[in-house]
């Protein structure tokens, strides 16, 4: 089960929230195994959030994984992810980030995989 979380100090419009989920839940595949089927989503917006110093408009996209991708495929993921962000939102790609994160071992269906 992916999880993506994103947070930005921009505030989105529902319209945006529900671009942001439908497009991440198409681009996740470009994660060979994963789909949108059991993807979790988490938006925080309107958040106080410093870049460089400055109330720059920007975005943290942090992406959970059950087990490790191949690079390439991350790569391709993080680049269509801050392509979308920047389409929906216009905050300037520049300023938008990707993280993954990886992990072994995942606890879902009430017990630890």
């Amino acid at each position: 089960m992916p999880y993506i979380s994103f947070k930005t100090n921009h505030k989105l419009t529902l319209r945006q929230e529900n671009m942001i989920k439908e497009k991440s839940g198409e681009l996740i595949s470009l994660i060979p195994g994963k789909s949108e089927k059991a993807l979790m989503i988490h938006m925080e917006d309107d958040q106080i959030m410093y870049f460089k110093g400055e109330e720059l408009t920007c975005m943290m996209i942090e992406i959970n994984l059950y087990r490790n991708a191949e690079f390439e495929d991350k790569k391709k993921l993080t680049e269509a992810m801050i392509q979308m962000i920047h389409e929906t939102t216009k905050i300037d790609p520049n300023n938008i980030y990707v993280i993954f994160h990886e992990f072994d071992h995942w606890g879902l269906n009430q017990t630890l995989i």
